[in-house]
């Protein structure tokens, strides 16, 4: 299940149980986008849920694909979980993308969103 939306130029996504292919349907156009509306790049906050249980091979394919294809088009990124192994994932991830990356706890969604927004305002005047 993944859910995004977007809120003043920043997405936010949602997403639990297990990813698949179909999951990325909405979400790839929405970034597309914003992507074509900001210069520069784009702020994602993204929340997992206690059930997420991360990608079918699918979905883990389709995310790989979309994370090359837009590689220098991610400002910072927010990831929100509870589970030391998401913070380790965070920091592996990293390298994939252009912009910065950062691991936050659940309970610490209200700064992950100032996190993400501070870089986007740097960047952009």
């Amino acid at each position: 299940m993944l859910i995004a939306k977007e809120n003043e130029g920043l997405v936010w996504i949602e997403a639990g149980e297990k990813l698949d292919a179909e999951d990325f349907d909405t979400f790839v156009p929405l970034f597309e986008r914003i992507a074509e509306r900001r210069p520069g790049t784009v702020p994602m906050l993204i929340k997992l849920k206690p059930d997420f249980r991360g990608w079918s091979i699918e979905g883990l394919w389709r995310d790989l694909k979309f994370d090359i294809r837009h590689r220098g088009q991610f400002d910072r990124i927010a990831i929100v979980g509870e589970k030391k192994l998401v913070e380790w994932g965070t920091k592996f991830s990293a390298s994939l993308f252009s912009g910065k990356m950062r691991y936050f706890n659940l309970e610490e969604v209200e700064q992950a969103e100032k996190w993400v927004r501070t870089g986007s305002r740097e960047k952009n005047g």
